[in-house]
């Protein structure tokens, strides 16, 4: 299988351990695991062969292709894209749930493991490329589905890759984006805690004082927010779908557990739908504005 040697975006640091002396997919998940999260966050080699564990079964993707087929999703016979398939979990995972699965990781390390585990599965390496989110390769309307998972908070510019996941969205596709929020009290990669939209020098030198090496946070590290992401979406022309089981939960206040939220259920019921709608949306933003970003988009139907 042919090495993808690109040198673009993406994780492109110096690897003191190469994919070519893995014995096995194992060895290989987690040697690319030491090499990110040992030498350029600093975490416990524990938690690195813990993670290439998890990795190794798919336990990540699998939780979030229930979610969204709790959501509505039905990914059997679907075109799906994945937008930073990082280790090739999730498409390896899409691919054994029928689904036409590609992927795109212009990372040159996990793009080739990605496409080591499809080969390895039996399924076509070429399935992942090489290309960035700014400029996918695919034709407009050609996919049912786009999952991007902790991509956004790596590109300087998240508008040109969610731009280009509405264009290659079919009229009434959907799409499910996941990025850190940086309006939160946490470092999510190195694990830390962080002051929210800490200046970056000043980011730097607290990682060093910590004994913990900032190239990757320099690097590769974009302050994504809540609000940034909603506004961008929002300005594209995606729908959101991410509150609506919260909307239709208030409209049968009988399925609703706690007590005050059935009370609340029970009075927007007196208001006027929209203006009820309006409520519940405002209060499903505001819990959200300091946690991890997670939003289901639609591409709008062809007027």
């Amino acid at each position: 299988m042919e090495e993808i040697n690109n040198s673009g975006t993406g994780y492109n640091y110096t690897a003191s351990r190469s994919l070519t002396t893995a014995k096995n997919i194992r060895d290989a998940i987690e040697i690319t695991m030491l090499n990110y999260c040992r030498d350029q966050l600093g975490l416990s080699e524990q938690f690195c062969r813990e993670r290439a564990s998890d990795e190794e079964q798919r336990l990540i993707p699998k939780k979030v292709l229930d979610e969204l087929r709790a959501f509505g999703w039905n990914f059997a016979d679907r075109k799906v894209l994945e937008v930073g398939s990082g280790q090739g979990g999730m498409v390896l995972e899409l691919l054994k749930q029928s689904a036409d699965a590609y992927g795109l990781e212009p990372g040159r390390e996990f793009a080739n493991l990605a496409r080591m585990r499809l080969q390895d599965a039996g399924h076509d390496p070429t399935r992942v490329g090489a290309e960035s989110g700014e400029s996918l390769p695919f034709d407009a309307d050609y996919f049912d589905y786009v999952i991007s998972l902790q991509v956004l908070e790596h590109v300087p510019n998240p508008l040109p890759v969610l731009r280009e996941i509405f264009r290659v969205l079919r009229p009434g596709g959907e799409c499910h984006i996941r990025c850190e929020n940086y309006l939160c009290f946490r470092e999510p990669h190195y694990r830390i805690a962080w002051l929210p939209l800490l200046p970056k020098t000043i980011g730097a030198l607290y990682l060093r004082v910590i004994g913990r090496d900032p190239n990757f946070f320099r690097k590769y590290v974009y302050y994504t927010t809540y609000p940034q992401i909603w506004r961008i979406c929002s300005g594209i022309g995606f729908t959101n779908l991410t509150y609506r089981h919260l909307w239709l939960k208030f409209q049968e206040p009988s399925t609703i557990r706690t007590s005050h939220l059935r009370v609340a259920s029970y009075l927007l019921r007196r208001l006027p739908q929209d203006f009820s709608k309006r409520l519940v949306h405002g209060f499903a933003h505001f819990q959200h504005f300091l946690r991890p970003i997670s939003v289901t988009l639609q591409k709008p139907l062809s007027k």
